[in-house]
């Protein structure tokens, strides 16, 4: 064999067995080490991410945005299916300033929704904090709804109760069976 024709035959070579690899069937997916558990995004075929961060963009230049370790992106179900979640609500908007952390999320980019399933904890600038179960942010009406237990605290003030109700934009809160716990010393305009 003619030594020039080698790196030719060595490519030819090479591209038959990609080729053939190829056309392999295979049932792998590569799956980085230390993930946690199996993440489902609802079924067909998924991409799996590292560290995330998504977000929704509106016409006013205002965006929801959610960070998160890891996610699952469900191409068929457009979904994301994340872990060590944040939040932001209504960045670039007058109302800017909520954070919602939780330990598992699932944004339906199609529903507007994000599902929090495990609970969350939400922070509002201006001192306002809150301890949610099992709760679902409607993006796309601004709220935040919690049917189950509910702790709200903030300036002076202290509420528990469920069925939650949080309508951001608007700066309005509903919630049931209440009870609330007043703090005199930190009300707003009170000194000392």
């Amino acid at each position: 064999m003619n030594l020039r024709l080698f790196p030719w035959a060595a490519m030819a070579l090479l591209v038959l067995v990609l080729a053939i690899r190829s056309s392999l069937p295979t049932n792998v997916v590569a799956v980085p080490a230390g993930e946690p558990g199996p993440e489902a995004a609802g079924g067909g075929p998924e991409i799996r991410l590292g560290p995330v961060d998504v977000r929704e963009l509106h016409d006013g230049g205002a965006w929801n945005r959610l960070d998160a370790d890891g996610a699952v992106y469900g191409y068929a179900s457009r979904t994301v299916s994340a872990w060590g979640v944040t939040v932001f609500l209504g960045e670039g908007a007058a109302f800017a300033g909520t954070t919602v952390r939780a330990p598992r999320a699932a944004w339906d980019l199609d529903g507007k929704t994000i599902g929090l399933s495990g609970g969350c904890r939400a922070e509002r600038t201006g001192g306002w904090t809150g301890e949610l179960s099992a709760a679902t942010l409607d993006l796309a009406g601004s709220v935040l709804r919690v049917p189950g237990p509910a702790r709200i605290e903030g300036p002076g003030v202290s509420v528990e109760g469920k069925n939650l109700a949080w309508e951001w934009v608007e700066g309005k809160i509903t919630m049931e069976s209440t009870r609330s716990r007043l703090s005199p010393a930190k009300g707003p305009g009170r000194k000392g």
